[in-house]
């Protein structure tokens, strides 16, 4: 199997993959029942998630970077699930099963506001080890902070755990505060714990699935499928990046 990480680790760096990781999936045994790897795929031994950084200038753009970021994220989000894609195939090409865990969508909805991906990347990035969970909630890096966009894969090949290039990864300075002294709606308290409920109402918009959620009655399973056709992509607007913005260690 050392073989096909090899060939994966080739495929990765001429797309853009500058870090990526693997793991046992047993490590995301205890993630709520429904969003672990055996819940995805029943045989499951290994786990992988890759990160793509976002140029820190699109962070750092003194005018409309939340645009500039819109943009970003919806060439990423497609340019790192035909990545997964590519990824799963070359491993079912050694007679063994892959399952991509997309970057974005779909996903499932709690209520409102309360997305859920199929598996967590970001606790699926600190399992194998490419970086730890910030104080913003997302995956923070030592090279690249918190401007990973990440996308993972559950497979049934046994593969060695890894995590590629090798990192001592510490997560946030303890002593810096910035993501939470700036949010501007405080979705991230000094405790640690992140309100995504409010962050998500905060942050995005969706002018289309608005209107539609005005205009007629529909059941939880409509919301859900409309949502994923109106409210992603080219769809929504983010209008907040604050917390990876005010980083200083993008």
């Amino acid at each position: 199997m050392r073989k096909i990480v090899e060939e994966l680790k080739k495929f990765f760096l001429r797309n853009n993959v500058k870090i990526f990781g693997i793991a046992k999936a047993a490590l995301l045994q205890n993630e709520p029942l429904g969003y672990r790897p055996s819940d995805m795929l029943a045989s499951a031994k290994s786990i992988l998630c890759l990160g793509i950084p976002v140029p820190k200038g699109i962070f750092k753009c003194q005018e409309r970077s939340e645009w500039m970021y819109w943009r970003a994220a919806n060439i990423f989000y497609r340019n790192i699930d035909a990545v997964l894609m590519r990824a799963c195939s070359m491993i079912e090409e050694k007679g063994e099963i892959a399952v991509p865990v997309y970057g974005c969508f779909p996903y499932d909805i709690k209520g409102k506001g309360d997305f859920w991906g199929y598996l967590s990347l970001v606790r699926m990035g600190e399992a194998v080890g490419i970086g730890k969970i910030g104080k913003n909630g997302l995956l923070f890096n030592s090279s690249f902070g918190p401007r990973l966009i990440l996308g993972g894969i559950v497979t049934t090949a046994k593969l060695p755990s890894i995590a590629w290039p090798n990192k001592d990864e510490n997560g946030c300075p303890q002593e810096c505060f910035a993501c939470q002294e700036q949010c501007p709606v405080h979705a991230v308290d000094r405790s640690g714990k992140v309100d995504r409920v409010v962050c998500i109402k905060y942050s995005s918009r969706s002018p289309l699935f608005s209107n539609m959620m005005k205009t007629s009655q529909m059941t939880p399973q409509d919301i859900q499928m409309i949502n994923h056709l109106t409210a992603v992509d080219d769809h929504s607007m983010y209008r907040c990046i604050k917390c990876v913005s005010v980083c200083p260690y993008i």
